[in-house]
C-alpha cells in the first residue's frame, strides 16, 4: 500500500514547491482558479482532468490547494533521472500507458481508499490541438471500487503555453483552470463506463471553452473566487 500520509520534510518541500509555482504562475501566466469552493475539504476526492500539458498536475495543484492530491504519470517519466525524482517526491504513480496496469490501478483505489485526493487525466495522452479527446474507461474501475467524490476540472492555456511536441514552455501566456461541482460516484457507477465518461469530457469541454471566450477573467458560471487560499 503506498504511504499516503506526507511526512513533516515532504510538506515542506511541497510547500517550497507551491509558494515557487504560485508567484510564477501568478506573474507571469496571468492564473486564475475559478470554482474552489466546489472541492470537499475531507474525504476521498479524484480530480478528473483534460490533458493540456506537462504543466497540468502544477496547474490543478495550485487551485485545489490545500487538497494535496496523488497524480497518476507515465512510467516512462521515471527514465529521465531529474524529472523522475522530483515526481517521486510529489507521490505519482507510475502507470504503463498502452495496457491494464492492475497494479497502478490498486495503487489508485488504496490511495482514495485512505481518504486522500487523486488526479487522473482519462484521455491518457497531451492533446494535440487543445480540444479535449475522447476519455478512456479505465477510470471507471477506479469510481467503481473507491467510490470518491468526482470533480471534473477544466484547464485552458496550457496547450497554448507548453504544445505537444515542444521540448520547454513559453515563459509568458495566459492559464485558467475551473473545478465543477462534485459529482457522487454512485450517480457514474449508475450511467455505464462509456456514457459516464462521455458525461465527464462534456462537462470538462464546455467549462473548457466557457474559460477560452472568457479570456483573462475566466469566470465560469461559479461563485467562487479565484484568490489565494491560505
Amino acid at each position: 500500500m503506498p504511504d499516503t500520509r506526507p511526512t513533516r520534510r515532504l510538506r515542506l518541500w511541497w510547500r517550497f514547491l507551491r509558494f515557487f509555482c504560485v508567484v510564477y504562475f501568478y506573474t507571469c501566466y496571468r492564473f486564475r482558479a475559478t470554482g474552489r469552493c466546489h472541492i470537499p475539504r475531507s474525504g476521498p476526492v479524484l480530480f478528473v482532468s483534460n490533458h493540456q500539458s506537462y504543466l497540468d498536475p502544477i496547474i490543478v495543484g495550485i487551485g485545489s490547494h490545500p487538497r494535496q492530491f496523488f497524480p497518476m504519470a507515465r512510467s516512462t517519466l521515471w527514465q529521465n533521472r531529474l524529472v523522475g525524482w522530483l515526481i517521486h517526491t510529489l507521490k505519482a504513480i507510475p502507470v504503463d500507458r498502452g495496457e491494464a496496469d492492475m497494479a497502478a490501478i490498486r495503487k489508485c483505489i488504496e490511495v482514495l481508499k485512505a481518504d486522500r485526493s487523486l488526479l487522473l487525466f482519462p484521455e491518457g495522452t497531451r492533446t494535440l490541438d487543445g480540444r479535449t479527446g475522447g476519455f478512456k474507461t479505465g477510470t471507471m474501475l477506479i469510481i467503481k471500487r473507491a467510490k470518491p467524490v468526482v470533480i471534473p476540472v477544466s484547464i485552458q492555456g496550457g496547450h497554448d503555453v507548453w504544445p505537444k511536441g515542444r521540448s520547454y514552455p513559453d515563459f509568458f501566456g495566459r492559464i485558467a483552470v475551473h473545478y465543477a461541482e462534485p459529482i457522487d460516484a454512485q450517480i457514474l457507477i449508475d450511467m455505464g463506463p462509456e456514457a459516464a465518461m462521455e458525461h465527464l469530457r462534456k462537462i470538462i469541454e464546455s467549462n473548457r471553452l466557457r474559460l477560452e471566450a472568457a479570456g483573462p477573467s475566466s469566470n465560469v458560471e461559479s461563485s467562487c473566487d479565484d484568490q489565494l487560499r491560505s
